[in-house]
């Protein structure tokens, strides 16, 4: 491989309509004042990503450079950039708020109105320049005891940390996580940072469904095994309950589950325009909580960044495999069917 900072192309996978991938030699950006231009190591193939490869997703413009989680190492730095040096090993994030709105200004950064607005897309890729308001907020060393693999978590599990921080733990005794695919998996392993309440599942797909156990749910139940009317009967309600499937089923399921006083935490997101009713009778007489999980702010990125870094996450287990920039299309397609729980990108090994 020639020298990264005097690369002028790169490999590029474009995401060109729902089921469609396609791998382009397109032009290296080279980083303007306050950006930095990093070489990918590793990019991740999770759940986002599947959604987007199988209906599309209001945040992935089609057709457009395709993934947004990523770790790798400062390939050249803008005028003014100071931080961080060339050839650092780097772990970052996509987007950054603008500190400057309404919702910045009361501290709801993930609202922003422009948090999405310089989000970086092109990670399943050899080189991203990232813009200055993500160096500044979310991108952040990374020492050689975190591998490039592990660091590609730090997006989903920012995600699972802000959801976590809007839940009111007190007096919670049992919690559900409805679903356990890649994020209702990063759920069952972040929970015990903050409670010691029994914790459930509900999955569909073997590996999921081991893996929870794994990782301290206990009972699991397999939802192709059990039907939740059965299932409610015997084990009762919860809690809590956290909806990581993104469907509508999920989110019906959700509310049945939640005992009166209950909290719902509605992360698995919906296609737009979508609607959901809820019963009014549970919502006002047993005063269920039902809330909306979406993206993460500055606060949740650090916060994530230290839960890997401490240690405490099994993270090996949550990666399936490390393949190829030209697989990427096999890997969403077995996400799509069930097989595996997240895939690392190399987008290297596709370059000889």
């Amino acid at each position: 491989m020639s020298d990264p900072v005097l690369a002028t192309e790169q490999l590029q996978a474009w995401l060109m309509a729902p089921g469609q991938v396609e791998l382009r030699q397109v032009p290296v950006s080279r980083p303007a004042r306050g950006q930095v231009l990093i070489r990918i190591e590793r990019a991740l193939a999770g759940g986002t990503d599947r959604k987007a490869f199988v209906r599309g997703h209001p945040q992935i413009p089609m057709p457009g450079p395709f993934g947004h989680r990523y770790a790798g190492v400062v390939a050249a730095l803008g005028n003014g950039v100071s931080a961080f040096q060339p050839e650092q090993p780097i772990m970052g994030v996509h987007s950054a708020p603008c500190l400057a709105c309404d919702l910045c200004r009361q501290q709801r950064w993930n609202l922003c109105p422009h948090v999405m607005r310089e989000k970086v897309l092109g990670t399943f890729g050899q080189f991203l320049c990232l813009p200055e308001a993500v160096v500044r907020q979310n991108l952040f060393p990374r020492p050689s005891t975190l591998s490039a693999e592990h660091a590609t978590l730090l997006e989903p599990l920012s995600c699972v940390l802000h959801g976590l921080e809007l839940l009111d733990w007190r007096g919670v005794e049992r919690v559900l996580v409805l679903g356990l695919a890649s994020m209702g998996l990063l759920f069952a392993q972040a929970l015990p940072a903050y409670t010691s309440a029994q914790r459930s599942g509900v999955g569909r797909h073997s590996e999921g469904l081991e893996l929870a156990r794994g990782f301290g749910l206990d009972p699991v139940w397999n939802v192709k095994e059990t039907p939740q009317a059965e299932r409610m009967r015997d084990a009762g309600r919860f809690d809590c309950v956290i909806e990581c499937t993104g469907q509508l089923e999920g989110w019906r399921n959700a509310l049945a589950a939640a005992a009166p006083g209950g909290q719902v935490l509605l992360f698995g997101g919906l296609p737009r325009g979508v609607e959901f009713p809820l019963d009014s009778f549970r919502l006002h007489y047993e005063e269920l909580r039902v809330l909306g999980s979406f993206h993460f702010s500055p606060r949740d990125v650090a916060k994530a960044r230290d839960l890997l870094l401490d240690r405490r996450l099994q993270l090996d287990r949550l990666i399936t495999a490390t393949v190829p920039l030209g697989e990427l299309p096999e890997a969403l397609t077995k996400l799509k069917d069930g097989v595996g729980n997240q895939y690392a990108i190399d987008p290297w090994a596709h370059a000889v």
